[in-house]
């Protein structure tokens, strides 16, 4: 087992990782980083501003399991990997070459990676696929002997890469997965028609979100998610680019994702828009998907499920919106972030959504403005949304409705 890992961003060695024996994880910016980029760039993260100092165990490991599988697809990874669960730096050592954003994290004794793209996939057959599918319990995220790859998150998914000419493909040897395949959770009835659904809401409600369709594999039925951290070309190569969930961005580990466990609120997360994001409006969008998590009955809206990217320059962005799911028809309507301090989907109303803006610092009629631009549109965008998703259910298409109209 290696003992110090390379973190590769963009082509450079940007940081080491080290283990000391025991087991306490460490992170140093390398040499190049400190000279190419300008001290206390965000670079890695937020939580890891560019320094020449030393980071410590804590906000190290925080950062590290963020980019890792969580419950049983860790430890079903972990058993294929032999490594213990709780060993982070053994589990980022053996699935580190591709992660969330643009980082690469392998051994530092091997060579530097290969500039990525999708020619050297594997290509698969739909049959094939469908095997993937199959066995993600066993093999999580589809991991094997030369798929080495991780990805937050709980609920099983497989990640795949898009070949030029259409075809799906295995990411072997570290080629970057493209799409995350969803399949449906048998425990939650029409899950990938409702995600659908609520995602398509989103965009005709003019969000920035990933771009989704739904596919049947075999007899199981697949949401389709297009990575909104690569860029594919149209000679194959793949441009990454470095993102950040809110947990690793505040240093809290993903076992604290939700408020009342002591994660980040979604006032924790207004205060990184407004100190970090250049973008004008960006706390607008924040309030957007605010309202958008409560009119779709998603109480599951936590600080890994927001994101922000980082650009080359520097330059940070909210990710688009990802896992926008109607919890209410699951039986789920406890908010993972509370509003205005109500911590039920079905007790926010629209005051309560202004409320919390500006508890954020935003002006309360400029909020108000938002809210309603936002709720008049709404009718339109959940019906472009039923015509795109024929087989969502009515009973969610209703619930909807019945959301917009509380709010």
């Amino acid at each position: 087992m290696a003992e110090v890992l390379a973190v590769w961003l963009y082509g450079t060695q940007a940081a080491i990782v080290e283990q000391d024996q025991r087991r306490r994880l460490r992170l140093t910016y390398s040499a190049d980083a400190l000279e190419r980029y300008p001290l206390g760039v965000p670079l890695l993260s937020l939580a890891l501003p560019l320094r020449p100092e030393r980071y410590p165990h804590g906000v190290t490991r925080a950062f590290l399991d963020g980019l890792l599988p969580e419950g049983e697809s860790r430890r079903a990874s972990a058993l294929d990997v032999r490594v213990s669960s709780d060993d982070t730096f053994g589990l980022i050592a053996a699935l580190g070459k591709d992660c969330a954003g643009a980082l690469v994290i392998q051994p530092a004794d091997e060579p530097a990676p290969p500039p990525p793209s999708a020619l050297t996939a594997e290509p698969l057959t739909e049959a094939q696929v469908a095997d993937l599918i199959a066995n993600l319990r066993s093999a999580p995220l589809g991991i094997s002997g030369r798929v080495r790859l991780s990805l937050a998150g709980v609920q099983e998914k497989l990640l795949l890469t898009r070949l030029p000419d259409g075809r799906w493909g295995r990411p072997v040897d570290g080629t970057p997965s493209t799409h995350i395949l969803k399949p449906e959770v048998r425990e939650y009835p029409h899950s990938v028609d409702n995600e659908a659904l609520c995602m398509r809401v989103a965009r005709h409600l003019g969000l920035a979100v990933a771009d989704v369709a739904t596919k049947t594999f075999a007899t199981r039925r697949v949401l389709v998610v297009e990575r909104f951290d690569r860029r594919v070309h149209a000679d194959g190569t793949i441009q990454r680019i470095h993102q950040e969930d809110f947990c690793q961005a505040t240093g809290t580990p993903p076992e604290r994702k939700y408020e009342e466990d002591g994660g980040p609120s979604l006032r924790d997360v207004a205060g990184i828009v407004q100190t970090a994001v250049s973008k004008r409006r960006a706390l607008d969008d924040l309030l957007r998907a605010t309202l958008c998590n409560v009119a779709i009955g998603n109480g599951d809206a936590h600080a890994k499920n927001f994101s922000l990217l980082h650009h080359e320059s520097g330059e940070l962005e909210l990710s688009p919106l990802y896992d926008l799911i109607s919890t209410l028809p699951y039986g789920q309507d406890h908010l993972a972030m509370s509003i205005d301090s109500v911590q039920r989907i079905d007790r926010v109303t629209r005051e309560r959504v202004i409320n919390e803006a500006v508890r954020w610092g935003m002006d309360r009629q400029h909020a108000a403005e938002v809210a309603n631009d936002f709720l008049d549109r709404m009718p339109g965008a959940v019906q472009q949304a039923r015509d795109q998703t024929p087989d969502a259910p009515p009973d969610i298409v209703q619930l909807v409705q019945q959301q917009r109209a509380r709010l």
